[in-house]
């Protein structure tokens, strides 16, 4: 079922028909619901998870459904490539983004204006799981691309990571890795 959805997933952004229903809404609920579908799931695998929400979030511009499918591929891996007795982390706080620019903000003066609030949030996903080259840590996001551990097996079709980073983009966000073996 997850590779036929990330089939359908990957197909539609493929010929540009995903739309975002753009809502404001609370993030910290958002995830906090796919928490609760994973957590069955890292406990049977013997993997301590821990959600953290960010305290006082105000309510964030974003298409729910979407950033839980994002959410979801990224604790997918997480879940795949940590090993029992494991940990995974989720957590979000708001986040100051010096490079975001949104279309009413965008004034002459811009650049002379400090920025002190933050105008974005963070989602992160860490886990103790054995880590990712540098010379990997672009191509994940390429279609189809697994990076799998020696001796290791794993099931996917190499899509969450790309379909994760489309959505990703599409918000007006970034994505990226921060990793090492082991």
């Amino acid at each position: 079922l997850n590779s036929v959805q990330d089939f359908l997933a990957y197909s539609a952004l493929q010929v540009n028909k995903m739309v975002l229903q753009m809502e404001a809404g609370d993030l910290n609920a958002c995830l906090a619901e796919v928490c609760s579908f994973w957590a069955l799931r890292f406990s049977k695998k013997e993997i301590a998870f821990y959600f953290f929400p960010a305290e006082q979030l105000p309510p964030t511009q974003f298409d729910y459904l979407k950033i839980q499918h994002v959410v979801a591929n990224l604790l997918d891996n997480a879940c795949k490539y940590t090993s029992p007795g494991g940990t995974v982390w989720l957590h979000v706080e708001p986040y100051l983004w010096e490079r975001r620019v949104q279309a009413k903000e965008v004034t002459s003066e811009r650049r002379r204006r400090p920025l002190s609030v933050p105008n974005a949030v963070k989602i992160c996903v860490s886990d103790t799981g054995c880590g990712i080259e540098p010379e990997y840590q672009q191509e994940i996001f390429q279609e189809f691309m697994r990076i799998l551990p020696k001796g290791s097996r794993s099931e996917g079709t190499g899509l969450g990571l790309t379909i994760a980073r489309r959505i990703v983009v599409a918000h007006n966000g970034k994505i990226w890795v921060e990793s090492s073996p082991g």
